[in-house]
């Protein structure tokens, strides 16, 4: 049942997908169309189409990294502004394929004009129908929840907030009256299991969410038994939270839930596959790093005294220590050329140490260029939990035992709770980010790190590195 709904979510994703494809398509034949002043023929639109459907992909990964495909974050102002970008960032590579690529028998240059236009308006005009009608009704999961925790109730506050994730939460069938009165005017509450049959057919209920202190009760068993027979989904908290938070409940932290789903000695050809492109990317970043390293060199060394090249002892795999190596990015206030006097500190947002040119390397990134070397030497990957410093590591471990489970695979330059959050400064913040890395050490796999190198490059485009 969990499959179901996950497909159910990317159904919705591979929809505006797909949309936006045919939109792309119907945009190149009005260009050809207007270019030559009249109905293309068969020929015309067969000899320009390899080339632009190879834009096309590029176009769909454009989107992707813009965060045109990611339903929590979608608002119609925000997809308008972010459609424009793309199709600025389309028309570029666009220009840029056709001048490495080039091809005697086509005009491609007022084609790839009007083919961004037309594409990407009517690709608007599509993602404008989903957001007023089509994601809010058509495609909309009406949900039930049966039993109420903290995680659900972060759950009904997020899917109230987001409605474009596709959910609505209909009703909520609270035995143990934790809500006084219903969290929402469009939520109908309920207090009694024998409840549960005839709510799901009154508010249309498309997928009961069981609370995990629910599924022990006798009488609960009993009344989900009897829904195999009706046309309703049945969805255990746990995997609905982490489809819709992309982060592990807190509530289900136990030796018995590590031991089944954080086992790490499979999938030897991931393993191998994920080494020779840490290698790749190693060498890549290390020519990086040779182009930039004067300027960012003189930059560093003109702001402020102190080292060029910052060290700092982090945490492996398995709990090994290694010296991870960045850009220097705050001002030197203690001896051992560290910004810290007072022991080890959690860098904040508005952090007074970090220096201007600092400022501008974390948001860009380019402080991380040097752990290329941590890169090509093993010690850290491109994609996993990040590194974190062995006193802070052990501050966290008396208040969250579970932490060193981040230390089972390797840490990585970037990673999932890199890309979902910012300053981890609190302990309620250090038990999110904890959450994105068991997320990710339970689900990793090619494609995923796929979407998080994507993603990345999302947050050094738009500056949003911290």
């Amino acid at each position: 049942m969990t499959a179901t709904i996950k497909f159910s979510y990317r159904l919705r994703q591979l929809f505006l997908l797909l949309t936006d494809l045919l939109s792309y398509y119907i945009g190149f034949i009005v260009a050809l169309g207007i270019r030559s002043l009249t109905t293309p023929s068969l020929d015309t639109i067969l000899s320009h189409l390899s080339p632009f459907s190879i834009i096309f992909l590029l176009w769909i990964i454009i989107n992707y990294v813009n965060g045109l495909y990611d339903l929590r974050l979608m608002t119609l102002v925000g997809n308008i502004r972010k459609i424009i970008e793309s199709a600025l960032i389309a028309l570029t590579v666009g220009v840029i394929f056709f001048y490495l690529v080039p091809s005697p028998s086509i005009m491609p240059k007022t084609i790839l004009v009007l083919a961004v236009g037309i594409g990407f308006g009517i690709s608007g005009l599509f993602r404008s129908l989903y957001l007023s009608y089509i994601g809010t009704h058509k495609l909309k999961t009406r949900i039930l929840f049966l039993g109420v925790t903290d995680e659900i109730k972060e759950l009904i506050s997020t899917i109230s907030h987001h409605p474009n994730l596709g959910y609505t939460v209909s009703a909520v069938i609270d035995p143990e009256r934790v809500f006084t009165k219903s969290p929402d005017t469009d939520i109908e509450l309920y207090h009694t299991l024998n409840t549960l049959r005839p709510a799901i057919d009154t508010q249309q209920i498309h997928t009961v969410v069981v609370a995990p202190t629910m599924n022990e009760e006798d009488a609960v068993k009993r009344e989900l038994y009897e829904l195999l027979f009706w046309r309703v989904q049945i969805v255990d908290m746990t995997s609905f939270y982490e489809l819709v938070t992309g982060r592990i409940p807190p509530s289900t932290f136990s030796e018995s839930w590590f031991l089944n789903n954080l086992q790490t000695a499979e999938h030897p050809v991931y393993h191998k596959a994920k080494r020779g492109i840490d290698i790749v990317f190693g060498i890549i970043l290390c020519l990086i790093l040779c182009i930039l390293f004067p300027a960012i060199a003189l930059a560093i060394k003109l702001s402020s005294p102190g080292r060029i090249i910052f060290k700092q002892k982090r945490i492996g795999e398995g709990g090994q220590i290694f010296w991870m190596y960045k850009f220097r990015t705050m001002y030197t206030l203690a001896e051992d050329g560290s910004a810290e006097t007072h022991g080890a500190e959690f860098s904040k947002k508005g952090d007074v140490r970090i220096t201007p040119v600092g400022s501008f390397l974390r948001k860009m990134r380019l402080d991380e260029l040097p752990q290329a070397f941590n890169l090509l030497k093993g010690e850290i990957t491109l994609v996993g939990p990040r590194p974190e410093r062995p006193e802070i590591v052990e501050q966290l471990t008396t208040q969250m035992p579970y932490y060193p489970l981040r230390h089972i695979i390797k840490p990585g330059i970037t990673g999932w709770a890199a890309v979902h959050q910012h300053y981890t400064d609190t302990l309620e913040s250090s038990l999110k980010k904890l959450q994105y890395d068991l997320y990710y050490i339970k689900n990793r796999s090619a494609l995923l790190d796929f979407s998080i190198i994507l993603k990345t490059i999302n947050v050094v485009l738009r500056g949003m590195g911290q």
